[in-house]
């Protein structure tokens, strides 16, 4: 009966598994003892519960003997002597048994690790094979993925996935995906994957190299965390080994949440990857001519060639060298227009910055880092040669470690500059709680400087409890740089109860120095301190309701300069957010808004602006998505009311239509309409985007971004062509171009075409 009882908790924190064992020793022997008795055993219950239950032990990857044919069907005699991973279903109904038979397994010999699956479905229409495009990441598609906790750290990892068609999405996950931004699928690493489509559904093998992850052995044993993910779309059903709590946003991402799994005597082969590319082109661009009364255009042959190295020096410890470093192949970044008094940002999308950049993460809330990797290599919207530099990532002991140094040229007024950074964090008291540093510094071979350094501390106080302390100042060139000063320094304190379901909270309180200015990291706003309250509660309901899931929430903010002492911004948000069985979801939510400028603010480019003054407003916002799962679908999202002194209309859609297996074409239009009646001042601005892709095979993509956007007057297109016949081998085609529109807006009259760019790039990897 024992085993019994605490089987379904071993999977569990020993906070959460403790209390249960008590109350079923409590409840069974307590009645066989005296009263006065009671105390003590429970005493003795307690102490020798305890050993037991910390071991959790971690479920034995079987070890491959014999032959495995890579062919997407795991038929092979090796795979029938290992155990399927049993499936528990997380939506439309958690805790149900899935609705399909699906077999998973896990296995690996010296060099590799191996997952396999029969993913059965008893109406073979019901497969959506969607997307063909390295990294296609969509809820449209049947999918099959894995989460590896590599360093069982239960804060982060790397993800592969799958679909019918066998294209390669892989990720990484952070802090342990607390928020969707914590997931990043711009990472790539080495790695393959076959599937097969036949009668009774779809069959998968992941085979990924050991020498991709980066893991740590102790006395011959190597301890990671997985989670298997197994997606229907038709029928908006997710499941998934093991069983997941359906309290957490995206649990199917939560290293916190993975199942143990322990390998022996790996020693994979500490691999060398030599990738060099060439590059060949063309650009144009038209500059004013020396009167400045007309446009010539100039064109520029463009070749170039640089060198990335990757070298692992143990299995956890890894060295990048880039000369040269390019990313021309780099996806055009989302028009945006700012109608806020915060700075707007923007994802990194950079391959190389994206390799462990949890390590680097010094995150303080909303999108506030004390490291910024968009700081190196752009200027003003300008790309910025980098001329090299090396990082070191991986883990040494208990502490995880991050270096990089970076040089790059220099351009227009800004000098040549160096970057460096240097992050450390280690495991305390729990796998959940951390402690670290990092320091950051900017130097100019005109000889400024800026200087960062930050320490930081995430405790799991008990169960979903959280606190997370961070502070940092900063240095730089021409400023006191007094080291007890708050002028230059920033502070961060957060409580926390990391649940969807049930009652949660969020409790925050920030500081920002007015003299606090990280050299290459991103502030949203200056000078600033106050706080923000999060109370929220969520429902799962019933079976027979046609909601998954739903929750209500009240937030608020306020902050206050730190200069000046006087108010800044008030905010209060009521919200209810809902998720239905089907797919389909959204949220309402009613804003009040308090803001006092201290001086104009300037909204859009230059369009209009708001004076100096208290503002008390309020608006409604709504937002909804329908099912991935159709052949057509949409996002959409509109805001309306009052707006500072004015009011405010905007509306942002999404549609996006899935044709066949090869081509999909999602346009995305928003407008915004501001009105200032009293002071007859109004605009409205359009921004429009246009994407297409086509991906025949697994190896080819075709894809073109096409954006308009009435604020700047420009229309701006990114067209790619990739053949990717395996990973590090890519040819890329990439043609970027930018038109004018309005072009009577200046003297003398704009030129059609500001400029354009044909661009051929090769990069071979060579295997050591």
């Amino acid at each position: 009966m024992f085993i019994e009882n605490i089987y379904p908790w071993k999977n569990a924190t020993l906070a959460g598994v403790v209390p249960k064992v008590l109350q079923f020793f409590y409840k069974h022997l307590t009645p066989l003892v005296s009263k006065d008795k009671k105390t003590i055993l429970f005493l003795i219950i307690l102490i020798f519960s305890l050993p037991a239950l910390a071991q959790n032990n971690p479920y034995k990857v079987a070890k491959i003997s014999g032959n495995i044919v890579f062919d997407g069907i795991p038929n092979e005699p090796a795979w029938q002597n290992i155990d399927a991973l049993p499936l528990t279903m997380l939506t439309p109904v958690s805790g149900a048994e899935p609705t399909e038979e699906t077999i998973l397994k896990i296995a690996y010999n010296s060099e590799y690790f191996y997952v396999s699956g029969f993913l059965n479905n008893k109406n073979p229409d019901d497969i959506r094979p969607i997307g063909k495009k390295r990294d296609y990441a969509t809820s449209s598609t049947d999918y099959f993925g894995i989460v590896l906790d590599t360093y069982n750290d239960r804060e982060n990892g790397v993800s592969f996935w799958t679909n019918p068609n066998g294209i390669r999405t892989d990720g990484t996950v952070k802090n342990d995906a607390v928020a969707m931004t914590d997931i990043n699928f711009s990472w790539n690493t080495f790695w393959d994957v076959k599937t097969n489509i036949n009668k009774n559904g779809w069959t998968a093998e992941f085979r990924i190299p050991f020498s991709s992850l980066r893991f740590q052995t102790f006395e011959g044993k190597t301890v990671m965390g997985i989670i298997l993910n197994r997606f229907m779309a038709a029928k908006s059903e997710m499941s998934n080994f093991p069983a997941l709590s359906p309290d957490f946003l995206i649990p199917f991402w939560k290293p916190s949440l993975s199942a143990l799994i322990e390998f022996e005597g790996l020693n994979p082969k500490k691999t060398t990857y030599i990738t060099p590319y060439i590059t060949g082109g063309i650009g144009q661009e038209n500059e004013l001519n020396s009167n400045e009364t007309a446009w010539d255009m100039n064109t520029t042959p463009k070749f170039d060639a640089g060198l990335d190295v990757k070298y692992s020096f143990t299995n956890n410890l890894t060295a990048d060298l880039t000369i040269n470093t390019d990313f021309a192949q780099v996806e055009a970044d989302d028009q945006k227009i700012n109608l806020t008094r915060y700075s707007l940002y923007f994802p990194e999308k950079r391959v190389f910055f994206l390799e462990k950049s949890d390590v680097f993460d010094f995150s303080f809330l909303g999108g506030n880092n004390l490291f910024y990797s968009r700081r190196i290599g752009l200027y003003d919207g300008n790309t910025v040669r980098i001329y090299g530099g090396a990082r070191l990532t991986g883990r040494v002991g208990k502490w995880d470690i991050g270096i990089l140094n970076m040089q790059t040229a220099k351009f227009e007024e800004n000098p040549s500059e160096n970057f460096g950074v240097a992050r450390v964090k280690r495991s305390v008291f729990n796998q959940h709680s951390y402690t670290g540093g990092m320091i950051t510094s900017r130097l100019g071979t005109d000889g400024s400087y800026n200087v960062a350094y930050g320490i930081d501390g995430l405790f799991r106080v008990t169960g979903d409890e959280y606190l997370t302390l961070k502070w940092g100042q900063t240095f730089e060139k021409d400023s006191l740089n007094k080291a007890l000063d708050m002028a230059p320094s920033r502070f961060l304190f957060e409580w926390q109860r990391r649940k969807e379901t049930g009652f949660a909270y969020d409790f925050v309180y920030t500081w920002s120095g007015k003299s606090f200015n990280p050299g290459i990291g991103f502030e949203v706003k200056d000078d600033y301190h106050g706080g923000r309250i999060v109370l929220q509660r969520g429902w799962l309901p019933d079976s027979a309701s046609l909601l998954r899931f739903h929750k209500f929430s009240l937030s608020g903010w306020d902050f206050w300069n730190t200069v000046t002492k006087e108010h800044e911004t008030s905010i209060a948000m009521l919200t209810w957010d809902f998720e239905a069985k089907k797919g389909f979801g959204g949220n309402i939510s009613a804003n009040l808004y308090r803001e006092d400028l201290a001086e104009e603010l300037t909204l859009g480019n230059d369009q209009a602006f708001v004076p100096e003054g208290r503002y008390t407003f309020a608006f409604l916002s709504a937002q909804y998505n329908s099912s991935r799962a159709n052949t057509l679908s949409a996002f959409l999202l509109t805001e309306a009311g009052n707006f500072y002194d004015g009011y405010k209309i905007s509306f942002f859609a999404w549609p996006k239509a899935i044709i066949g297996t090869d081509f999909d074409i999602g346009l995305t239009y928003r407008i915004d309409h501001v009105n200032f009646p009293d002071r007859s001042m109004k605009f409205t601005n359009h921004i429009v985007g246009l994407k297409g892709l086509m991906t025949l095979t697994t190896k080819t993509s075709f894809s073109a971004f096409i954006q308009y956007n009435t604020a700047i007057n420009k229309i701006i297109g990114n067209i790619r062509f990739r053949y990717n016949p395996r990973e590090g081998n890519d040819f890329y085609i990439v043609y970027n171009e930018c038109l004018n529109t309005n072009r009577e807006r200046e003297i003398p009259t704009l030129p059609f075409s500001t400029g354009r760019t044909l661009l051929l790039k090769y990069t071979y990897t060579f295997r050591l």
